[in-house]
């Protein structure tokens, strides 16, 4: 990771002294197992791995954070944090922890949830909390819209030459969410989100607090990686706001009932399900 970090110090550096605006994606390797720590960082919390790890990453995250206000960069850059997948509970203590049901590589949000915490001075006010729905899809769109781009998706769709002389020509899926997060609108214009699993099924949809699955996972630990998911019959449905941890189907006495007298939440679905398939007509897999 320190190689990463001063390719990325030294990418920044360049930028700024050619007056190029940047876009710089610091994909480290922690937190992922297996984690190997610097001698300094070695029982630095005294909380295990995975605690040492994290100290050592933030600090790799607060030098760059620190470059930006010696360039004088900070108050024209956004600076966003995430993650690529929820946590990886099966390699604890070296892997990560989660308060919501399952972890990567399952169906349920703790393998979905992640981080995501921006910076964008003049644009979101610091201290805001929003809890609508954004998916990593949407940073492609709102990014290039904050860098004066609002109509990407629409050129992409009709084909475009934007970098170099290839045309690219694709449907994009990712929403801008730009005016949700600065506050002009009050909720996202996502509404949706599509679970796909790593063999190409459709695990679940969410859409606004509605989540149907379509595919579970029922192993635990390291068998998650060895079993197949269990298609429903009949899906699987849960309210994220009344169960975020999705713990309704099997320890609420009248979960089958609630969940019946609910199945007409199936007909927005299909509508979510069928809009999203149909764009594979001119732009299959």
């Amino acid at each position: 990771d320190e190689e990463f970090l001063g390719g990325a110090v030294n990418f920044i550096k360049k930028a700024q002294k050619d007056r190029k605006p940047f876009f710089c994606w610091f994909n480290t390797s922690r937190m992922h197992i297996w984690t190997h720590l610097k001698k300094e960082s070695e029982g630095k919390t005294g909380l295990g791995i995975e605690a040492d790890g994290m100290v050592e990453h933030d600090g790799h995250v607060g030098q760059l954070l620190k470059l930006l206000d010696d360039l004088g960069l900070a108050d024209n850059t956004i600076v966003m944090y995430s993650t690529d997948n929820g946590a990886e509970v099966m390699s604890w203590p070296d892997g990560g922890m989660t308060p919501f049901r399952g972890e990567k590589g399952t169906n349920w949000e703790g393998g979905w949830r992640v981080p995501a915490a921006i910076r964008w001075p003049g644009t979101i006010k610091p201290g805001t909390v929003l809890n609508g729905i954004g998916s990593h899809e949407d940073l492609l769109p709102t990014l290039l819209a904050a860098a004066g781009d609002p109509n990407v998706k629409e050129e992409v769709l009709k084909g475009t030459k934007k970098i170099g002389n290839m045309t690219y020509k694709a449907h994009i899926d990712g929403y801008d969410l730009g005016p949700w997060l600065s506050g002009k609108v009050a909720e996202s214009p996502r509404k949706e989100f599509l679970y796909w699993g790593d063999d190409g099924g459709l695990l679940a949809l969410r859409y606004n607090n509605w989540k149907l699955v379509f595919q579970e996972q029922r192993a635990h630990g390291f068998d998650v990686w060895e079993e197949p998911f269990v298609t429903l019959r009949v899906p699987k449905l849960f309210n994220l706001r009344m169960d975020p941890f999705e713990r309704a189907d099997h320890e609420g006495m009248d979960y089958s009932h609630w969940r019946i007298d609910r199945v007409f939440m199936l007909v927005p679905a299909q509508a979510y399900v069928s809009q999203w398939l149909s764009s594979f007509r001119e732009f299959p897999p």
